[in-house]
């Protein structure tokens, strides 16, 4: 089964001409099929980084112990605080207490970032759901910044990834969104480690600090309920634009843009960070596995 563009774009709708029962399911189509396309992908990157992040932050403290992790939390710990801070602000949430990298060894908390909210407004609530995602929406742009300025040959790169997206047409079906994926994958691959960028101390700086940012790019429980709380308004507010789109007839982009561009971007943001968490995990986890054999003369556990 494919999904071709056709059915994600309003122009030339004619909602005059079917039955009230085609509108809604149209509708329904639209709505669905932005809500899996975007949210679900962010929910499931999201997943996975956390998951490779956790047995990253295991493998440090159990080789370490707590001050281990604080090797790549420095960084990445106070760019997740953020990402919840500045969705807080442009929500209008109260912000009670903030602190973005203040380690409780016997909680195993890095940072938090206290909010309160008016149940009773919807901007606010529709806030929860970008204040819980506002880690790995900051994270993967701070990575990108980091990718882009240290790595010789990083505009290279994004330039081969944005040159499949715009090889995606109208007539385009979903196995072509997974191919440009896929593309992005490997042209992230082909681009960072050539011998060329090995050869430059900016390569080596670049994966530090990614790596950094990476382990940190990561949806908490807390971040997922948080997110969850607000879920319900983003669908009412996709309805009610894509009422509005099919009841007018405009062009879907002057109003959400749902392209090919802009989804390949986001997951190619996703793959990086979630290529930067997996290296991360397997050289951090090589070392202590290495340290933890020689000093306690056991295997390391990463979970």
């Amino acid at each position: 089964m494919s999904l071709n563009l056709d059915s994600l774009r309003w122009c030339g709708y004619d909602a005059s001409n079917m039955s009230a029962a085609e509108f809604f399911k149209d509708l329904f189509t639209l709505t669905l099929s932005q809500v899996i396309s975007v949210f679900a992908g962010i929910f499931i990157f999201g997943l996975l980084i956390h998951f490779i992040s956790h047995l990253t932050f295991n493998s440090l403290g159990k080789a370490f112990g707590t001050a281990g992790t604080y090797f790549i939390a420095w960084l990445g710990t106070p760019i997740h605080e953020l990402g919840h801070t500045l969705f807080c602000i442009i929500f209008g949430h109260k912000i009670t207490g903030i602190a973005f990298f203040k380690p409780e060894p016997s909680t195993g908390t890095l940072g938090y970032v206290n909010h309160q909210w008016n149940k009773g407004n919807p901007w606010q609530v529709l806030g929860n759901f970008f204040i819980g995602l506002g880690p790995v929406i900051l994270g993967c742009l701070v990575l990108f910044g980091i990718f882009y300025l240290m790595v010789p040959n990083g505009a290279e790169a994004w330039d081969s990834i944005i040159a499949g997206v715009n090889s995606i047409g109208d007539d385009s079906s979903l196995g072509d969104y997974f191919m440009v994926l896929k593309d992005s994958l490997f042209s992230f691959i082909r681009y960072l480690f050539t011998a060329a960028n090995i050869a430059t101390w900016q390569f080596w700086v670049f994966c530090y600090l990614s790596i950094c940012v990476a382990a940190n790019i990561r949806l908490s429980w807390a971040d997922i309920r948080n997110s969850l709380s607000g879920f319900l308004y983003v669908i009412v507010l996709l309805l009610l634009i894509n009422i509005i789109g099919l009841l007018t007839g405009l062009s879907r982009d002057g109003f959400f843009p749902f392209t090919a561009y802009s989804l390949s971007i986001m997951y190619g943001l996703l793959i990086l960070a979630l290529i930067m968490t997996v290296i991360g995990f397997v050289v951090i986890y090589g070392v202590s596995a290495i340290y933890t054999r020689l000093r306690y003369r056991r295997l390391l556990n990463p979970f």
